[in-house]
This record gives structure tokens, sequence and C-alpha cells, in this order.
């Protein structure tokens, strides 16, 4: 393989508890029962404001969006690294990589706001040669254009390379684009996954990744 494309909830970085935490403490700004985080978590993987609808959709609080998501945008910009941290084995496959001269990308739904101050707060920003967030362009995954403008900005042969990600957005992303898809079975998603989707590498823990490069 001679690049990799990475997701970043779930794959990079467990940021489950953070975003829980923000969405929760919007939840209670407006009068709302918390959610249990398990259900918060499930609904991880598609960018900010679906992660804020789907959660009022629990409330039946729809209505409420515009303030909700105001309140839990400053609240996790704030709070995005009081619990987050890196996935154990990260750094160094990120650093066992660069020594191999593989080109690292990454994908992710999240918003580039919180997507930079996230990997710069992680101290991996200087590892990666171009990031995509859910706001760089019109379509975001599980649509392929995150993984096709990679490929025309950059000149990448989308058969040398892997999306490594955890969620149904990312393998899809992956397949319609062309490219292998390495799960990843340590982050958000139970292997029920794999009842609904083929994927070419189920990934345990992140450096097994080291095998496929």
């Amino acid at each position: 393989m001679r690049f990799v494309l990475f997701d970043l909830d779930g794959t990079l970085i467990d940021s489950r508890l953070d975003l829980a935490n923000s969405i929760n403490a919007a939840l209670v700004e407006f009068s709302l029962k918390p959610l249990p985080n398990e259900k918060i978590y499930s609904f991880v993987g598609n960018g900010v404001r679906r992660l804020v609808e789907d959660c009022l959709k629990e409330e039946n609080a729809v209505h409420l969006f515009d303030g909700v998501m105001e309140f839990f945008f400053a609240h996790y910009y704030e709070h995005l690294l009081d619990n987050t941290v890196l996935y154990e084995g990260v750094l160094d496959v990120l650093e066992r990589l660069k020594t191999k001269n593989t080109q690292m990308f990454v994908i992710t739904n999240k918003s580039f706001i919180f997507t930079k101050r996230v990997l710069e707060g992680l101290g991996i920003d200087g590892y990666f040669r171009d990031v995509v967030c859910g706001d760089s362009l019109p379509f975001r995954k599980p649509h392929p254009q995150p993984i096709l403008t990679l490929r025309d900005r950059h000149g990448l042969e989308l058969d040398g390379g892997v999306m490594v990600g955890d969620s149904e957005n990312d393998i899809e992303a992956a397949r319609a684009a062309g490219v292998k898809i390495g799960w990843a079975a340590y982050g958000f998603r139970g292997e029920d996954i794999l009842r609904q989707y083929e994927v070419d590498f189920v990934l345990k823990k992140p450096i097994e990744l080291l095998n496929l490069v």
C-alpha cells in the first residue's frame, strides 16, 4: 500500500465521551433529558449537525435545533480534548508509516474547526499530507467525492491504497471510489456491521495496519 486514508473518530481517536458530554450539556441547557452515552455514540460519524439532529429526534425536539446546535458547537470546541485520546498504537503506526514513506491522509465528516484543533492538540497533524473534512467539499462520506478529490489532487492510484475506518460511511465511500477498505473493529461500530458489508481487511488493533503496507 502506497497510501492510507484514515477516518478520524473511531479510527485514529476515541472521542466518544467528549461528544456525549457536549451533547448532553446542550440538551440539559434546553431542559431536555440527557441521553445514554451509548445512544449518542451510535449516532457519531455523520458530522455534528446530523449528530445533534439525531439526538433531538430522540427527544421529539427537532424544533430546538438551532439553539441546541449553537450551544453544542461552542461547548464542544472548548471541551473536545478533555477526554479524547489516540487509540493505543496509533502514534506508533503513524511513525512507522512515515518511515516507509507511505502517504497518509485524513477523511472525516467532522467539521474543519474541530478536526484542526484535535489533530494539533494530539500532536499528529504533521503526519498527514492532506485533510478533507465534512465541510470541505459539497459532498462528504458516504459519497466518494472526498476520496476522488484526494486522488485528483495528489495523483493517487486508488488500487495502491486503503481506506481505514470504522463506520458504514467509510465502507460505502471506499467501495464507491474503488479503494480497499480496512475496517477498524476497535472503533465505534459493532461487528454486526459485517453482516451488512463486505470489507477487505478487519483490523482488531491499529497496529495490524502495518501488515498491509
